[in-house]
């Protein structure tokens, strides 16, 4: 999940479509200026999965600068943005520098099954970009059919990391009891 997600180009991607997640979940109608700037997010968005370069550090930078112009720049930057090198037969698209294909696969999947209507219950999918908090349940009050982010999950790395801890601190708290118990046998 971490090579699928902290890579450059996926986490530059998943950042834009954040953005426009929030701004597609507001309640009170966008602002002239909201609505441009969701409009010049969507195109940042449109050209950072257009992107081609030649060489990895060429698409670091473009990535960079696609994110930084959509978010903080005009329209007119935006629409003229260059987003693959010209006269360049080697270019290649931006996102297979860091993307594997495969584990993006796997992790596509994962969310697919994870986010399948036609299933309501709350599902563990082992490469899914979340996981749902055990003996927790949403509180949103949204329907199922608007875009909610839910508060009933976490990211899959947090989820691991927590239970890894745990684990850790049982352990320790475990060997502590079964050292101080042989301790106390020994006197």
């Amino acid at each position: 999940v971490a090579q699928a997600t902290r890579n450059p180009f996926e986490a530059e991607r998943l950042r834009l479509q954040r953005r426009i997640d929030r701004a597609r979940s507001l309640e009170a109608p966008m602002d002239a200026e909201q609505a441009e700037r969701f409009e010049l997010i969507k195109e940042g968005l449109r050209r950072l999965l257009a992107s081609g370069a030649t060489s990895r550090e060429e698409a670091e930078k473009l990535i960079d600068r696609i994110r930084r112009i959509s978010t903080s720049g005009s329209r007119i930057e935006v629409e003229t943005m260059k987003v693959w090198p010209e006269h360049a037969p080697n270019a290649r698209p931006a996102s297979e520098f860091f993307v594997n294909e495969r584990i993006d696969l796997l992790v596509r999947e994962g969310e697919t099954f994870r986010n399948d209507y036609r299933d309501t219950r709350r599902r563990i999918v082992f490469h899914a970009l979340k996981k749902p908090i055990p003996f927790m349940t949403a509180k949103s009050g949204k329907t199922t059919q608007e875009f909610v982010e839910r508060d009933d999950e976490v990211e899959t790395q947090k989820y691991c990391g927590i239970i890894l801890a745990a684990i850790v601190f049982a352990c320790g708290v475990l060997s502590t009891i079964i050292i101080s118990r042989q301790n106390r046998q020994t006197k």
